[in-house]
C-alpha cells in the first residue's frame, strides 16, 4: 500500500472503514447473461417502467453508445486516441481485419452518440428530483459485445476493458499459481442522486460531440484519405518515402485535425455545445446537493463526506466542494466572466464569445494570435487556484481519474 500524506491519512480516519455491501439486482444478472442491447430492448417495451427501470434504460443507452463506439473502432481499425472519456483510450482486441473507413463514418458515429445521449436524458427526466430508488449493479456483470456476436468472450468484460483507466492496471496475482487474476468488481447501488450524475455525463459527452460536428470532419477526412490512397499506391510500386510507415498513424490524424480547424465552425453547434456544458454543471450541482443529504453508506458510487465509495477509490472529505470550485471556473469561462490566459501577453481569450460566434482556429493563427484577436477580452483570467486545490486533495487517488468519474 502506498503511504498516504498526513493530512489525507487523518481525514480518512473520520470515514467509515468500508461501504456496506449490497447484493446485485436481478436486472444486473440479466445484463450479465444477455448483454446490453437485449436488456435495453426489453426495458423499452415496458408500458410503465419503475424508477429503477428508467435509470437502467438511461444507463444502458449510455453504455450502449460506448459499445457502439468500440464496435466502430473495431470495424475500421481505429487505434487508441484521446482521453479515457467514452473509452477512446481503451485498447481493443482486433479480432478481424478492419475495413476501409468511409469519410462520413466519423460524423455518422458522432450523430449516433448524440442520439443515444438524448434518449438517456429522456429516461432520466424528473428522476433526480423524485423519491429515492435503488438499483444495485455489479460492475462485474457489465460487458460490451464489441465483436457483435451476442456472446460474452474474453476481453469484453468491464474489468478488462477499463483496466488501467478506472482500476489500477496492476493485476492481482493468484497466491498459488502466481498468475494474474481479474479484479473483483464492486456492486454499486445507483439512486436518484446518481440520476443527476448520469444526466450531467450525457450533457458532457453531447457537448464534445456537438463541437466535433461544428467543424465538419467529413471534407477533411475525404482529403486525407484520398491522398493516403495515392501514397499507398505508390508504395505498392516499391517507392518508399523518407519517413517510416509507422508515422502514418501520427501524420494522417494530425493532418485531419489541422485541416478541420481551418473550417468555419457551425455556430448552432458551438452554441449547443456551450448549452450542454452549462447543463453539465447544473446537473452536477444537483448531484452534490442530493448526495450530501444521504445518510446511508450502501454501495456508493461517488460518496459524500460521511460515506466511502464502493469502488475502493478514495474521495477525501471536501471533494465535492473542491470540485464545485473547479466547475464554477468552467461556468465563468462559458459565460465570458473569466477568460483563458493568452500565452503571449496579459490578454484573455473569451471562450463564451467564441462559442456564441465562432471563427476558424488555424494552428498558425492560434499560435501567433491573429485567429483569436476578435475574441480577446479584458475580463480577468481564470485562476488556477481551484484546480490546484482539487488536484492537491486528490493527489493519492489521481486528479485525472477523479475528474473522469466526477464529470
Amino acid at each position: 500500500m502506498r503511504r498516504l500524506g498526513v493530512p489525507l491519512a487523518l481525514a480518512l480516519t473520520a470515514l467509515p472503514a468500508q461501504a456496506q455491501p449490497v447484493e446485485p439486482s436481478t436486472l444486473s444478472r440479466e445484463i450479465a447473461q444477455k448483454g446490453i442491447a437485449p436488456v435495453l430492448e426489453r426495458l423499452h417495451a415496458l408500458p410503465s417502467p419503475a424508477p429503477e427501470e428508467r435509470f437502467a434504460i438511461a444507463g444502458l443507452e449510455f453504455l450502449g453508445a460506448v459499445e457502439g463506439a468500440w464496435r466502430w473502432r473495431m470495424e475500421y481499425g481505429i487505434t487508441t486516441f484521446g482521453a479515457p472519456l467514452f473509452g477512446f483510450s481503451t485498447e481493443l482486441p482486433q479480432a478481424v481485419a478492419p475495413k476501409p473507413m468511409p469519410p462520413e463514418a466519423l460524423a455518422q458515429q458522432t450523430e449516433a452518440t448524440l442520439a443515444a445521449m438524448a434518449r438517456s436524458r429522456a429516461a432520466l427526466d424528473g428522476l433526480a428530483g423524485n423519491e429515492d430508488f435503488g438499483l444495485a449493479i455489479s460492475l462485474g456483470d457489465l460487458w460490451f459485445d464489441i465483436d457483435g456476436d451476442g456472446k460474452r468472450t474474453p476481453g469484453e468484460g468491464a474489468a478488462e476493458l477499463l483496466d488501467g483507466i478506472v482500476w489500477s492496471g496492476i493485476p492481482a496475482l493468484d497466491p498459488e499459481t502466481g498468475e494474474p487474476v481479474p479484479p473483483v468488481l464492486p456492486v454499486i447501488r445507483f439512486d436518484n442522486a446518481d440520476a443527476a450524475w448520469l444526466a450531467a455525463y450525457t450533457h458532457l459527452v453531447s457537448g464534445g460531440a456537438e463541437l466535433l460536428l461544428a467543424f465538419d470532419p467529413t471534407p477533411s477526412l475525404e482529403k486525407v484519405f484520398a491522398t493516403r490512397a495515392r501514397i499507398d499506391e505508390s508504395r505498392r510500386a516499391g517507392n518508399e518515402g523518407a519517413l517510416p510507415r509507422m508515422m502514418d498513424d501520427v501524420i494522417d490524424p494530425l493532418a485531419i485535425a489541422i485541416d478541420m480547424l481551418r473550417n468555419q465552425p457551425d455556430a448552432g453547434r458551438t452554441r449547443a455545445a456551450r448549452a450542454h456544458w452549462q447543463q453539465t454543471i447544473a446537473e452536477n450541482r444537483q448531484f452534490w446537493t442530493l448526495v450530501g443529504q444521504e445518510t446511508d453508506n450502501v454501495g456508493e458510487w461517488i460518496p459524500n463526506d460521511r460515506q466511502v465509495s464502493a469502488t475502493g477509490i478514495a474521495f477525501p472529505p471536501g471533494t465535492g466542494a473542491a470540485w464545485q470550485g473547479v466547475l464554477a471556473d468552467g461556468e465563468a469561462l462559458l459565460a465570458g466572466d473569466r477568460t483563458i490566459p493568452f500565452w503571449r501577453a496579459p490578454l484573455g481569450i473569451d471562450l463564451g464569445a467564441w462559442l456564441e460566434n465562432p471563427a476558424p482556429l488555424p494552428v498558425d493563427g492560434v499560435f501567433q494570435g491573429w485567429a483569436l484577436a476578435d475574441h480577446f477580452s479584458d475580463a480577468p483570467p481564470v485562476s488556477p487556484e481551484n484546480f490546484q486545490r482539487f488536484s492537491d486533495m486528490l493527489l493519492e487517488t489521481g486528479p485525472f481519474l477523479a475528474m473522469v468519474m466526477l464529470n
